[in-house]
């Protein structure tokens, strides 16, 4: 029998909260079946209450099909994410120190197919708060080459969870250019809005600036309009409240191939 070459990939955006869980639920199970899914990959940093991943959620959605989690810098904002941090399949960002519980990279198994899945950390405008002991994240080129340098997996996916387009951006044509074809795709994440501009680079790199939020819609990025408004307008200490409102699931569907690949945008 011959080597599979290719790979179907859904990337979900940002799951925020309760309402992103549910929507995962409703929908995933026949997505997997619709797309004939052999990896299905999460951002989770915000499912828990705004903030973290717990252990009761994430078998939540890994009962739902979801395969690997990702988190970025709310990663360790629920004391429980340490029950579940080591497990294989969940992703704190690489580019931290290693004092840290859990990994940053790891490989997948998909039949005869070696699947690298990478979790990375913008700098700008990303700060690290309590109970992080770094203030930012560490250089991201300098993480990903080290990475590189040594990987022999078939395909690698990385979630890169940035403030800002201009880091996407230039790490993406970085990664075609300086490393070709040694990285299948750089899905970006954490502004929870979907930017309609995904594609496939000059040496089959595929990038989007950001997948967008698994949530409630007309939200203010998955909170009430009301707390946020009136704390860039007052300066309001209020705390966010989740917003109720119903809910969308944005995600990317990946048909990775070592010599053409492709990238489609989805909205449910």
């Amino acid at each position: 029998m011959s080597k599979k070459n290719n790979i179907n990939v859904l990337f979900i955006g940002d799951i925020f909260g309760e309402s992103g869980i549910l929507k995962v639920e409703s929908t995933l199970p026949n997505m997997r079946k619709k797309y004939n899914l052999d990896l299905v990959i999460a951002q989770s940093e915000n499912v828990s209450g705004r903030k973290g991943l717990d252990p009761i959620d994430y078998n939540r959605l890994m009962a739902a099909g979801v395969d690997v989690f990702t988190l970025g810098n709310h990663a360790f904002a629920k004391s429980s994410i340490n029950e579940i941090i080591n497990n294989e399949n969940i992703l704190r960002p690489h580019n931290v120190d290693s004092i840290y519980p859990g990994k940053g990279t790891n490989i997948f198994q998909i039949g005869d197919l070696k699947v690298r899945v990478t979790s990375l950390l913008g700098i700008t405008f990303n700060e690290l708060n309590y109970p992080w002991e770094q203030h930012h994240a560490n250089n991201f080129f300098d993480s990903i080459d080290e990475i590189i340098k040594t990987d022999d997996s078939d395909f690698h996916i990385i979630d890169f969870h940035a403030e800002t387009t201009s880091e996407k951006n230039v790490f993406a044509l970085y990664l075609d250019n300086y490393w070709p074809k040694k990285v299948s795709a750089l899905l970006g994440t954490h502004t929870h809005v979907q930017t309609n501009d995904a594609r496939r680079l000059d040496n089959n790199l595929l990038y989007v600036t950001d997948v967008g939020m698994t949530g409630p819609k007309n939200s203010a990025i998955g909170a009430n309009f009301e707390e946020v408004y009136r704390k860039m307008r007052f300066n309001d200490k209020k705390s966010f409240v989740a917003s109720n409102n119903e809910s969308e699931l944005n995600c990317v569907f990946l048909k990775i191939n070592k010599n053409f690949s492709k990238i489609f945008l989805v909205k449910k």
